[in-house]
């Protein structure tokens, strides 16, 4: 009796009474636990990677699909070709596998047509994967894609190929699949052509071994680089260690760098090389913003390797770059390596950012006592400050930086934005003057700031007191703000620091009223004025100077005459008419005019002594607030 398709069951296979599955070993089929199905797969992908498992489980469903068609068509007589054919999913269902619905058949057996394309409802295999993985970026049916494609391909008697295009094992609602002749799908199916091919799969196991023993040689690198840089950081041993670490366990050059491409550390570095290992090749500012977590690769051009480049990040903010050169194919393995050597370069310049705070903190705290404090234990300060490594004894500079508002003369305190940003700009200052040993000492206050320099330093980098003044007012002049820095005479001895804050302190308020360019005022140009700054204020000597000398500065101004000017060399040359016309190239008639204008004015006589000295002293104020110039 001819069957049907869908009279087909089970029993015309076996028969259920049966004790010793006679029938079954002669058909060459068993049962199988779908549990045990899945662990075995689930072991397949994790030993082979999901690209070779695919491989394996995809052949072994094309040969189980055309021995099945092979039993179905030996030991069954059908009512059809077409029966024998849709058998093969009958038998999908009864197995357990899955239940396949078709949406879409088009076959012609005689003709060697076939383009179908359906739904697998319940698959087993997507079950399965979901137990043990998470989703998957693609369908994850290989066993019923080989299954189909060899039940049909023995079938119809020539190549079918089967492909999924919906799994519920990549997050999809269902299973869908197409099969098709092989001549319908054109290069679409290459990768499947190659999977169902006969080769022997030696191959593969060894380039199996191969890959496992490298993923283990790998696996015990990151290991011991992992191990030698937290051992190396707990140590204290630098960025110099790590540098060395990385390029022994990857036989590489690496270079470790600052914010702006200065060397901190290298290893390995072949002669010639130092211009062209740097991370200025593959780092831009743009990426400084938007990739301040990647790793960056570079090619130079004419050169057989690549740069590769990772950020030293700490708060969001780089502060330096760790680059390799890779002759090699750059992967996940190196990359890896290289953010694992940032990061604990990363950690290393936050406890040395840390410890330098810390310290400078402490230093900040002896510094407020010496500089300010007029019955401080300056024996006791200095002590303490040796013990931190800084000595007190050579000779100094004290420095005091006013801030204010530039552009609110109500408000002439600065904003908080503002105030952070010197803060923060000074900090950076002293950590770079500090870079080879303690050179400066900050104290930060609101709105000012005192430094002290020591002159053995201004000696080494080669410049004036004055230039290192000019140097520090560059870093943090801005647009809103005016800045200006008092300089004191240097100390000679550490009872000496008090009197030459309140020095500097003096310097820079009077360097708020000067109409000179310069900001930085030097105490020694203050000369004998120093005596009455400490008895007034600044702005109170100018009034002093200018209620003695405006009548003849308005008058210079209203008929462009030199008046100011002559009376300064009157008053240099001893008050002698014939010195000071020969100096100043006049006739003794021209002088005697200005005498007598300048007289008439001011309302005085010159020949007084008394006078003259008020002259003498407003005269010097003027020329330190830059009101007369040469």
């Amino acid at each position: 009796m001819n069957i049907k398709a869908s009279e087909f069951t089970l029993e015309h296979l076996m028969n259920l009474t049966e004790t010793n599955g006679e029938k079954w070993r002669k058909l060459e089929l068993i049962l199988a636990s779908a549990d045990a199905w899945g662990l075995l797969r689930k072991d397949l992908i994790t030993a082979l990677g999901v690209q070779r498992a695919k491989r394996f489980l995809m052949r072994y469903g094309y040969k189980c699909g055309e021995h099945e068609a092979r039993i179905l068509k030996d030991t069954i007589d059908w009512d059809s070709d077409v029966d024998w054919l849709v058998a093969g999913s009958k038998l999908h269902h009864l197995t357990g596998r899955a239940y396949s619905y078709p949406e879409h058949f088009q076959v012609d057996m005689e003709k060697g047509l076939f383009n179908v394309s359906g739904y697998w409802i319940d698959s087993y295999e997507a079950r399965q994967h979901t137990h043990y993985f998470s989703l998957h970026k693609e369908p994850v049916c290989y066993y019923l894609v080989g299954y189909a494609s060899g039940y049909t391909s023995a079938c119809m008697g020539k190549q079918i190929i089967f492909k999924e295009q919906k799994c519920r094992g990549k997050g999809d609602s269902h299973c869908s699949y197409i099969g098709k002749a092989i001549e319908e799908w054109g290069d679409e199916v290459n990768e499947e052509i190659i999977f169902y091919e006969d080769n022997d799969m030696s191959g593969e196991l060894d380039q199996m071994y191969r890959n496992m023993e490298m993923q283990k040689e790998r696996l015990e690198i990151g290991f011991l680089l992992s191990r030698n840089l937290n051992k190396e950081l707990l140590e204290g041993r630098g960025l110099t260690s790590f540098a060395k670490i990385l390029g022994e366990n990857i036989q590489s050059q690496v270079i470790i760098e600052d914010q702006q491409f200065r060397e901190i550390a290298s290893y390995g570095i072949t002669p010639g090389m130092e211009k062209q290992l740097t991370a200025k090749h593959s780092w831009s500012d743009h990426q400084a913003v938007s990739s301040a977590n990647n790793i960056v690769e570079a090619e130079l051009p004419g050169q057989t390797f690549k740069l590769v480049t990772a950020p030293i990040v700490v708060k969001d903010q780089i502060y330096g770059f760790v680059t390799i050169a890779l002759s090699k194919k750059v992967d996940s393995f190196y990359k890896d390596l290289l953010e694992r050597v940032a990061t604990v370069a990363a950690l290393q310049i936050q406890n040395d950012r840390i410890a330098i705070e810390t310290e400078q903190r402490l230093k900040g705290e002896l510094l407020e006592q010496l500089l300010n404090s007029e019955k401080a234990d300056v024996t006791e300060i200095h002590n303490r400050f040796s013990y931190l490594e800084y000595d007190l004894s050579v000779p100094h500079y004290v420095l005091h930086i006013n801030m204010e508002n530039k552009q609110d003369q109500k408000e002439k305190t600065l904003g908080n934005d503002d105030e952070l940003a010197i803060r923060n700009t000074l900090n950076n200052f002293y950590q770079e003057q500090n870079k080879y040993g303690t050179n400066v000492l900050v104290l930060t206050k609101w709105n000012s700031a005192q430094m002290i320099v020591s002159k053995t330093f201004i000696n080494k980098e080669k410049c004036t007191i004055f230039q290192f003044a000019e140097k520090l007012l560059q870093k943090i002049d801005g647009v809103n703000r005016h800045i200006c820095i008092g300089v004191s005479e240097k100390t000679e001895k550490i009872n000496d620091f008090h009197r030459r804050a309140k020095e500097a302190k003096q310097a820079a308020e009077l360097a708020k009223i000067r109409t000179d360019e310069s900001r930085v005022l030097l105490a020694s140009d203050l000369g004998h004025l120093s005596l009455l700054l400490y008895a007034r204020e600044p702005d109170e000597l100018k009034s002093f100077a200018e209620e003695n000398l405006q009548p003849i500065l308005d008058y210079d101004k209203a008929r462009d005459a030199e008046l100011l000017r002559t009376l300064f060399f009157y008053s240099q040359n001893e008050f002698n008419l014939h010195k000071t016309a020969r100096e100043m190239s006049i006739s003794i008639s021209g002088m005697r005019y200005r005498l007598r204008k300048t007289e008439e004015l001011l309302g005085i006589d010159l020949s007084n002594s008394n006078n003259r000295f008020k002259v003498q002293l407003s005269l010097q104020i003027f020329l330190l607030l830059g009101k007369i110039t040469f």
